[in-house]
């Protein structure tokens, strides 16, 4: 407790109120007093305070039945306003629903956050693989397509200091080795594209490409994912430039303001 005590006063209210937000995800959309203090580190009578404070708000609520806590409607409202305004999701919109449609296939856009990627924007085609992705999902970067891209156009000090990482197989074809993973990232900014075959989900392909800004700085990856009965060595390379080329356009429409 005494230790938990320490690690509350290292911030103010309002910073554990907007790290508190951060707790919840799709993958966890309700949580106990004692579980947003283990994963924020502070004590439960503190948690209790902040959220009490937040539901008079409307930024979180309560379940009567389970008595669990989950985000609220004020967040919510707050989400869709700043979807629908950020400059990358209006700039996105178009070019994924034309993608979805020249491919049928599931598109994304990613973003690179920490040492993951965290989707803002997914389109789904008329017949979605179970990928169980959504916005808001975070996935590791060395086994997605989208993570490959951006990782590989990080500055050489980001990539050694991810590179000491250890990497989670999550299928038999997952790059776990530093060496094949820098060799990867250098073959990635050399053809402007990355390749994901089952490093992730077994039976799914993924491919991505990156999106600039005005700077021609990488600020996220357009990204499709099937299956592979679909997504194969007949179709990969038709599908390659329709990512790529849907990379470019949107990256022209962010440049643009549009």
């Amino acid at each position: 407790m005494i230790e938990k005590m320490k690690e509350a006063n290292r911030y103010s209210s309002l910073e554990n109120a907007l790290r508190l937000l951060n707790v919840f995800s799709m993958d966890e959309p309700e949580l106990g007093i004692s579980e947003m203090a283990d994963k924020l580190g502070i004590a439960n009578s503190t948690v209790y305070r902040i959220v009490s404070s937040m539901m008079s708000e409307g930024f979180i609520a309560k379940d009567r039945q389970t008595n669990l806590y989950r985000l609220g409607t004020s967040v919510l409202a707050l989400g869709h306003y700043v979807q629908s305004n950020l400059p990358l999701c209006k700039a996105a919109q178009s070019g994924l629903t034309s993608l979805v449609q020249q491919t049928n296939e599931t598109a994304h856009i990613g973003i690179l956050k920490g040492d993951d990627i965290i989707y803002i924007s997914k389109v789904e085609c008329s017949h979605p693989v179970r990928l169980l992705s959504h916005v808001g999902k975070r996935n590791p970067c060395h086994c997605t397509s989208s993570g490959q891209v951006l990782m590989a156009y990080q500055s050489p000090q980001k990539v050694e200091e991810y590179l000491q990482k250890s990497f989670t197989a999550y299928s038999s074809k997952t790059i776990t080795d530093p060496e094949a993973l820098r060799r990867l990232f250098h073959k990635i900014k050399q053809q402007g594209y990355a390749l994901s075959v089952e490093e992730l989900h077994t039976g799914v392909t993924s491919i991505a490409a990156p999106i600039t800004d005005s700077k021609g700085k990488i600020v996220a990856a357009v990204t499709i994912a099937g299956p592979i009965q679909r997504m194969n060595h007949n179709t990969i390379p038709g599908l390659i430039k329709m990512v790529v080329q849907t990379g470019k356009e949107i990256s022209k429409r962010l440049e643009r303001g549009e």
